[in-house]
């Protein structure tokens, strides 16, 4: 039997949109995305993100004035209740999406622990 793996995921990703978890992140980012202000400075903060990761990965270490800049954009963010809420809900939908891909690598943990007995 041959089976197409990608269905599956593509039928699991439109149940996905159907659950409260995806739901109330979407509503977070929509109404995220419709505060010019809120928008702008999570925009800024996603990049401050990327910059960073970039940065450690490289094992490169910032600038002075570039972590004045970004704790400042921290502390804004941490003062915005929309995107406080969609970081929330982002954590929330994200905890699901682990536990879905526990339940998908199953037989993979389950191989390696019996082969470890």
């Amino acid at each position: 039997m041959t089976v197409n793996i990608y269905d599956n995921a593509n039928q699991m990703a439109e149940v996905l949109k159907q659950t409260e978890q995806y739901e109330a992140w979407q509503k977070a980012f929509d109404a995220v995305q419709g505060d010019a202000e809120a928008k702008d400075l999570f925009k800024q903060f996603q990049e401050i993100q990327m910059t960073v990761q970039k940065m450690m990965q490289s094992q490169q270490k910032p600038a002075p004035d570039q972590e004045k800049e970004w704790d400042a954009v921290a502390q804004k963010v941490q003062s915005n209740d929309l995107i406080k809420n969609l970081m929330a809900s982002e954590q929330i939908l994200n905890n699901l999406l682990g536990e879905l891909n526990d339940l998908v690598t199953k037989p993979i943990s389950e191989a390696y622990a019996s082969a470890n007995k």
